[in-house]
């Protein structure tokens, strides 16, 4: 593979040469401290001893920080940072014009990008980093799931919150005093770059993020990279079902194992069962049967993810059958296939589901959860630079709805629409041509009003979507409690 144009990581951004310790605490401001990797960063640095400020657009399901002495502000603002700041830190969906990096400039207080806060911690820990397409949040949380259920103390970094069941809510992003780091490592802008990790995960590569990556070749060339930052005494665990993924892990120098559902995997799941949409297996290495896994979690895609959580949880010496229980009572997370809610008989599940593979996993585990039963699916496109680029795969991953709804597109990151560009009626079309029931309008309140005429009991609402879809769905059950009787 012929490497393109040498790739730097537009988010190493700190305008300082003195980098600073963020394992000795002081005082933070974090710039979008509502996204779901500035959350989990900022309950970091509040374990660690920092004391917290921050600021976003919207400020929803902070409480938790504000609970232990965050102070929020909504809106940006110059005068939002404290005196006694000592750090800045900021989300990739943050302007290099906004006003708080201003006032940051001009008092010469270190500025980070996430990520790049992230790299600086994992440098004190032995890293285990979880890259790919999909399934990053999932595994990460599975892996800390299980090393916290064997008394690690381990510090734990992921987009996304853990259901509050059981064990499932001690998987939070978290610092812990013991060596281990576990890591969500995203690929968007080359970010994973900032890990040097003793381990790696590596669960498949799809072609994504069109706004960094313009080809297949730019895409593999920051995964190749990747591979080559694992430490070569370390290892790197790779989706044998994936060709990309096993050929840009050829440039790492450290010790690779495969894992899969095939038999040339090393590690492989096998007596595969479902029941009601959840998996269970035997998960082996190299033939010898280890333990059975009975997920929680609903979708046949689990199970590849479980068995990853199973070797990185055996490389680190955690037993087979606290493995198996751990996993077996692990409750997912958050936005993950969440059954949120059910009233009036009719099940809202809420997933963060935005690229075509994601979005038929995601359909295909409602069926099986719910079968016979009508599934509404309120789509919200995430960025128009994707939905061009992925507009006939989109479409397909919708099929297994009875009908679909299509919300506007969610312009992460992404300037305001420009005349010709690709829009939310467009993939409509699309998935109304494949046959499909499709409505001609794309307002999420015209979403919900379409829905409460036509909602009956045994019926499911899916919303999806990696932007503010879910905000639909709390609409939709709120209307349904205010005007229909449960039962």
């Amino acid at each position: 593979m012929s490497a393109p144009d040498p790739f730097k990581p537009k988010s190493s951004s700190c305008r300082h040469l003195i980098l600073p310790n963020l394992w000795q605490p002081g005082h933070a401001h974090l710039i979008g401290i509502a996204g779901s990797g500035m959350r989990s960063l900022a309950r970091i640095l509040l374990d660690i001893g920092w004391t917290i400020s921050g600021s976003d657009l919207a400020t929803g399901r902070l409480d938790d920080l504000e609970a232990r002495g965050a102070r929020i502000r909504i809106g940006h603002a110059a005068e939002n940072v404290p005196e006694a700041t000592g750090m800045v830190v900021f989300s990739d969906a943050i302007p290099e014009n906004n006003p708080e990096l201003q006032r940051a400039g001009e008092r010469n207080i270190p500025t980070l990008r996430y990520f790049q806060a992230l790299g600086l911690l994992a440098s004190a820990r032995e890293t285990i980093a979880v890259a790919g397409t999909h399934g990053k949040s999932t595994v990460a949380g599975m892996i800390g799931a299980v090393l916290l259920g064997a008394g690690a103390d381990l510090t734990l970094a992921y987009g996304a919150d853990p259901l509050l069941l059981g064990r499932s809510s001690r998987a939070v992003s978290r610092a812990g005093h013991g060596p281990l780091m576990v890591v969500e490592a995203c690929e968007y802008r080359a970010n994973f770059l900032h890990f040097h990790p003793q381990q790696a995960v590596l669960l498949g590569i799809e072609p994504d993020h069109f706004d960094c990556y313009p080809t297949d070749e730019h895409l593999e060339h920051a995964f190749s990279l990747f591979g080559r930052a694992v430490r070569a005494e370390g290892r790197l665990l790779v989706r044998h079902e994936c060709a990309r993924a096993r050929r840009v892990a050829e440039a790492a120098s450290c010790r690779i194992e495969t894992f899969g559902l095939v038999r040339d995997a090393q590690w492989r799941a096998v007596d595969v069962a479902s029941h009601a949409g959840c998996s269970s297996f035997t998960a082996c290495y190299q033939g010898r049967d280890l333990c059975r896994i009975d997920l929680k979690v609903l979708g046949a895609h689990q199970v590849a993810n479980a068995l990853a959580a199973v070797a990185v949880g055996l490389h680190n010496g955690v037993a087979p059958d606290q493995i198996s229980a751990e996993l077996s009572r692990w409750c997912g997370l958050r936005r993950r296939l969440e059954v949120v809610d059910c009233y009036a008989g009719v099940t809202w599940v809420d997933d963060y589901a935005h690229h075509p593979t994601e979005v038929s996993a995601s359909l295909s585990a409602i069926r099986e959860r719910f079968p016979g039963q009508r599934v509404f699916c309120v789509y919200q496109p995430h960025q128009a630079s994707r939905t061009a680029r992925l507009l006939d795969e989109t479409a397909r991953s919708l099929q297994n709805a009875d009908c679909v709804l299509v919300t506007d597109i969610f312009r992460a990151r992404e300037p305001l629409p420009c005349k010709g560009e690709v829009s939310a009626a467009d993939l409509a079309d699309r998935v109304r041509c494949l046959g499909t029931e499709t409505p001609p309008f794309h307002n999420p309140r015209q979403c919900r009003d379409f829905l409460v005429g036509q909602l009956r009991p045994g019926d499911v609402v899916a919303t999806l979507g990696a932007g503010n879809i879910r905000e639909t769905g709390n609409e939709l059950i709120l209307w349904l409690r205010e005007n229909r009787a449960a039962g």
